[in-house]
């Protein structure tokens, strides 16, 4: 399916609507426009479960006249986007994908959303995501599934989905999500544009409902690497090491662990050693093999930590789990039912798994530039075949995630064809920084690896 529009970068929107090529009021309706048929009324897609036509147009139109001004209106200035559903948003209710069980009108906005609305950036509405943030597939069972933009029968991928598609179709060019287990990662990559999962601690989650205090961290989905770094810009990770003269890399070393190849699909691994033979083309770039910790068991104290603090801060903002029968989809019911059976003792010991894993995962990292693996060890699965296809999607992404590293999530790129829109190319990659590096992993990937930018 093709986009509904190709918007221009972030950065030349910006500078278009401060020099009057085009008006922040005529960017949300366009936005606003597009949005309507992917709603929960229309008969594509819900993609979006809200729009808030009137609070945009009236913040384009402030955008507009501090313009005529000559009054600063931020970096993002009169740049639409969509918001996932877990993040409040003032006046408007925040279900997380979750109506029956959850839906609060909140009371202020989250500080991670005001930001980027206090840099001139306009949200136009909230938008579809997996049931409390349950799942990587883009499945809901009270708004609908999500469908991919470009493989026929298969999912957007969660929890980020609507955000996802929102930005793979043109709808909007940015997109605010969050990443436990791989929600930003992996819907940008099946959606075929780009995702980043910030470094742990990065600011407040203040008004984001939590799938896991612990892992949770919320970042962009926008279309390309350049868009992701000026979405960035110097403010929405504070903690982000600005790339300076004097910390930007001559050549890169690149830590991998063959050992993760095994469990993906032929046509994943084959598009994996692709890139990694067009990468090592380049003279600067270099591939170290390594040894990383069991992702297998770092997945199972992963799961252990997210499911067991879901479910108590779930207690806290619901109630007992057996009063929601009736209000929860199976997914999230069956792993709030599993998390009931645990002794208490096991998130004790997981939280210490939990720091073991962080701490070797940044010894490795230390001893190089950035890390590289698949994303998924399967492409976009297919809507009839869950929920069995669903269940090898955490395998790579969530151990990753658990690192508490920068990540970004794309498709599989190579130098000769950029973007593929194959299932193979689909599954993802991760591409790993270390802690508060943000700029400088989008510096070496468009530098080094010949990242479309």
């Amino acid at each position: 399916m093709q986009p509904y529009h190709h918007w221009p970068s972030l950065k030349n929107i910006a500078l278009e609507v401060k020099n009057g090529t085009r008006s922040a009021r005529s960017q949300v309706e366009l936005a606003l426009s597009l949005a309507k048929q992917e709603t929960l009324n229309s008969s594509i897609s819900p993609t979006f479960i809200h729009l808030d036509v009137e609070g945009a147009l009236a913040m384009a139109d402030a955008i507009d006249v501090k313009i005529k001004r000559g009054e600063d209106c931020g970096d993002l200035c009169g740049i639409p986007f969509a918001v996932k559903d877990n993040i409040d948003w003032l006046g408007l209710v925040t279900t997380a994908g979750s109506p029956k069980a959850y839906s609060k009108k909140a009371s202020k906005t989250a500080p991670v959303l005001q930001g980027l609305i206090d840099r001139g950036a306009i949200p136009i509405g909230k938008a579809n995501m997996n049931e409390w943030a349950v799942g990587l597939t883009g499945e809901n069972t009270h708004f609908g599934n999500i469908p991919n933009p470009y493989l026929e029968g298969c999912l957007s991928g969660g929890s980020s989905s609507g955000s996802a598609r929102a930005v793979s179709m043109g709808i909007v060019p940015m997109a605010l999500g969050s990443d436990t287990g791989g929600s930003i990662r992996m819907p940008a990559a099946w959606c075929g544009i780009v995702g980043l999962r910030p470094s742990s601690e990065s600011f407040s989650l203040d008004g984001v409902v939590p799938r896991s205090r612990s892992l949770d961290v919320v970042g962009p989905i926008v279309k390309s690497l350049d868009d992701c770094d000026y979405f960035l810009g110097s403010v929405f990770t504070p903690k982000s090491s600005p790339l300076t003269p004097e910390n930007t890399p001559k050549s890169i070393q690149i830590g991998w662990d063959p050992r993760l190849l095994g469990g993906v699909e032929a046509s994943i691994r084959k598009a994996f050693i692709e890139f990694m033979e067009n990468a090592h083309a380049n003279p600067a770039v270099s591939f170290v093999e390594q040894t990383w910790p069991s992702f297998a068991a770092a997945t199972d104290c992963a799961m252990t930590v997210l499911q067991m603090e879901f479910l108590n801060d779930f207690k806290v903002m619901c109630g007992e789990v057996e009063l929601f029968t009736e209000y929860l989809g199976k997914p999230v019911m069956n792993e709030l039912r599993h998390s009931v059976s645990r002794e208490p003792e096991v998130l004790v010991k997981a939280y210490e798994q939990l720091l073991q894993f962080r701490q070797s995962m940044a010894k490795l990292l230390s001893a190089v530039d950035m890390l590289a693996l698949p994303l998924t060890p399967c492409g976009p699965v297919e809507a009839a075949k869950l929920p069995e296809a669903a269940k090898p999607l955490r395998e790579l992404s969530l151990a990753m995630g658990a690192s508490g590293l920068p990540i970004i999530g794309m498709p599989i790129f190579s130098a000769k064809h950029g973007f593929s829109l194959s299932a193979a190319s689909l599954a993802g990659i991760q591409l790993v920084g270390k802690q508060f590096q943000e700029h400088k992993l989008i510096y070496m990937v468009k530098s080094y690896l010949d990242a479309p930018s």
